[in-house]
């Protein structure tokens, strides 16, 4: 009876021991971490403000890190090619991908993905935030939401609006402004943000939804009229700038941002590492300057925190592509 009691502790204990076999592996592998170079992939080409942002935060890593953390922009897809090649990566911390908030719009539209967008990755930590703002050439003669909605049951099917296209957070965020104010406004897709402004600036297309920062800077040199911001509450740096929400609205909330993700099943040590380390540089007033020359702000958080951001958003993109009708690209 008592060889057989000790059997069976000993039987236990060793299921035990192997049970925190992979614990003392991860916790092992995070303390050595990082063994080689890191490579930060971004979904988009090179010189816009997601490429600026991984640049500043690769420049910044690698002192600390003692490793180089370079920039792999890998566009196309929409955004999938990138986040394909980052789920099939090894889940050691050493690759890594900035994103933005068109991985929950991929999600959102639950098209045939490559990858699961919450299950295949490690939420490390969110880079930044940033409502997008309306923006009205000055031609159309318009200072509010309210003289817009005017001006468009007016004329329908007269005035334009510039989109980045159906996956686009600012072709959802204003087909569903549309949908709540009744207006028929034409849409007409670009190819990239810079297009969007320059034609936006040249009177070629009435309106546009950029990123705030950048449309301050615009409206102080009166070259374009804001009309509204996507976030909660007004925008007041530099300028203020009325909130859709605030303004006859108060669901439109639509909020772009920045942020990195790693492999599923990285160590939870290294996750933490990273959420550590990029937390702490981003308080760098330099690092938030450069930013903020990108039109955005730096806005941190824990993984846990970034998660169930990305989760809200595929619920509420879900309900904003279910009641505009709209279709992912290419279909």
């Amino acid at each position: 009876m008592k060889a057989s009691l000790n059997r069976l502790i000993g039987r236990c204990t060793a299921l035990a021991m192997l049970a925190l076999l992979p614990t003392a592996q991860a916790a092992a592998q995070a303390a050595q971490f990082p063994t080689q170079g890191l490579r930060i992939v971004v979904p988009f080409g090179a010189g816009g403000g997601t490429d600026v942002v991984a640049r500043t935060l690769a420049a910044r890593l690698t002192p600390v890190l003692g490793q180089t953390v370079t920039v792999e922009n890998m566009p196309g897809g929409n955004s999938v090619i990138a986040s394909r090649a980052v789920a099939a990566a090894q889940p050691d911390g050493h690759t890594l991908l900035l994103t933005t908030d068109i991985h929950a719009i991929n999600a959102a539209f639950d098209s045939n993905l490559p990858y699961d967008s919450l299950r295949d990755f490690s939420f490390v930590v969110q880079l930044t935030t940033s409502p997008l703002m309306l923006v009205a050439h000055p031609s159309l003669g318009v200072s509010s939401l309210a003289d817009l909605v005017a001006a468009a049951k007016k004329n329908p099917d007269k005035l334009s609006f510039g989109s980045l296209g159906s996956s686009s957070p600012h072709y959802l965020a204003f087909e569903w402004w549309k949908s709540m104010a009744g207006v028929r406004i034409v849409d007409v897709p670009y190819k990239g943000g810079g297009q969007v402004l320059a034609d936006n600036l040249a009177g070629h297309v009435g309106l546009s939804l950029i990123v705030a920062g950048n449309g301050v800077r615009q409206a102080n040199d009166g070259k374009l009229v804001p009309l509204a911001v996507t976030s909660a509450e007004p925008w007041t740096i530099g300028r203020t700038v009325p909130s859709f929400a605030t303004s006859g609205f108060p669901e439109l909330v639509v909020m772009n941002w920045y942020a990195i993700l790693a492999p599923a099943k990285t160590p939870e040590a290294i996750v933490q590492r990273l959420n550590n380390e990029i937390r702490a540089i981003l308080k760098d007033p330099t690092v938030t300057e450069i930013f903020t020359k990108v039109g955005v702000q730096a806005s941190t958080g824990s993984p846990a925190e970034l998660e169930a951001m990305v989760r809200k958003d595929i619920d509420k993109y879900r309900r904003i592509i279910k009641l505009v009708g709209a279709k992912p690209e290419g279909k």
